[in-house]
């Protein structure tokens, strides 16, 4: 691990201020599960690390006016599993719970996810599959940009050097009337081989008013299908949608290598199921 200066801020324009002051060589640190690793193998070499831990407007939920649940970036997944939300924001407090191990979910951090943009783990996936919009503060101001896009390839995002990712904003509940998050691994602390998010949005016909069918894993930035989800709006069956969605992330899936078509099956099996679960509940509800 090459050597490097430990710094502290206790607010974002402070935090702000010192990677535009260190830039290009300076980096944000909240839980670290992924950049210490990377900082071990020297794949990651800043001069600076500033650390997002002690800043109180980065951690925590609330519920906007508008109905919108705002997660601090710094927020970390023990906190979000403890959580008690209403209607499909809960299933964020399920994803967070069933995610690595009990020592990585009491560090790592829901935004410390996003911004690693890893395509095995699941919150980029989840926050892309339910349209979620992500804050960000910078020297040059702030923005909001949409999960989906943040992540231009795999380990790569759209923050600059002086930006930090300070919230992460779930639609309001009235968005999705169902929402379903489905996964495999080989072992339970293990990340996502695929992963698919289905948001339903129902149309009180019997089929979908709006559906969102995202899978994440299996390419290097989470997919959102929109020829599974016009399936989906027009009543198609589960396991139609789940074959769409396989064909359209992994074309010609069928005639690839192993672990081509391995993944390719793995989207039929999961999207299939993560539709079957959301119908269901907005039957239900």
């Amino acid at each position: 691990m090459k050597p490097f200066t430990w710094l502290a801020p206790d607010t974002t324009a402070g935090a702000v201020a010192m990677l535009r002051e260190y830039a290009p060589d300076a980096r944000a640190i909240a839980g670290g599960q992924s950049l210490l690793l990377a900082l071990k193998d020297r794949s990651a070499r800043p001069t600076h690390l500033v650390s997002l831990s002690g800043i109180d407007e980065l951690t925590g939920l609330r519920t906007a006016d508008d109905g919108s649940l705002v997660v601090g970036a710094a927020t970390t997944y023990a906190v979000l599993a403890r959580a008690s939300l209403p209607g499909w924001h809960g299933v964020l407090a399920e994803v967070a719970g069933d995610l690595a191990d009990r020592p990585v979910r009491n560090r790592g951090t829901i935004g410390g996810a996003l911004c690693t943009a890893d395509p095995r783990y699941d919150m980029p996936a989840f926050a892309t599959g339910v349209g979620a919009r992500l804050q960000v503060g910078g020297a040059s101001g702030d923005r909001v940009v949409a999960a989906e896009g943040f992540a231009a390839d795999a380990g790569v995002t759209t923050l600059g050097p002086d930006e930090i990712l300070t919230a992460v904003v779930l639609p309001p509940l009235g968005t999705w009337d169902a929402v379903a998050f489905e996964k495999f691994r080989h072992r339970v602390f293990d990340a996502a081989i695929v992963s698919v998010t289905c948001a339903l949005r129902d149309g009180r016909d019997g089929t979908a008013a709006e559906a969102r069918l995202t899978v994440g894993g299996a390419t290097p930035v989470p997919v959102t299908v929109p020829g599974a989800a016009a399936l989906l709006a027009g009543g198609a069956s589960a396991a139609e949608v789940g074959t769409r969605a396989a064909d359209e992330v992994l074309p010609g899936g069928t005639a690839g290598g192993e672990a081509v078509r391995y993944r390719h099956e793995l989207i039929r099996s999961l999207a299939r199921r993560a539709v079957d679960r959301a119908l269901s509940d907005v039957r239900t509800v």
